[in-house]
């Protein structure tokens, strides 16, 4: 799941155009979404909360589709409808 999941927020964090940088002053820490996004670490219950509601995303979809119950979910940013898979 590391891997599927690193990618999910690495492509969410960029189609809402917000960096690594960014991302990691919200939650406390750059170095930590840099070691999720590149699959050294998994994201504590905590982190991963934060993550989702800065991305906007429901925790339930990030879970769906990082087992792959759920094919894509569907991120909205400005009117500009994208899919995750």
């Amino acid at each position: 799941m590391l891997v599927k999941s690193n990618s999910i927020i690495r492509k969410t964090r960029k189609l809402r155009g917000i960096s690594q940088k960014e991302l990691g002053q919200l939650i406390g820490s750059q170095s930590m979404i840099s070691r999720i996004e590149n699959g050294l670490t998994s994201p504590t219950d905590r982190a991963l909360q934060q993550i989702c509601d800065i991305l906007n995303v429901p925790i339930a979809d990030y879970f769906e589709t990082a087992f792959e119950k759920k094919k894509q979910f569907i991120v909205i940013k400005v009117g500009i409808r994208t899919s995750i898979s």
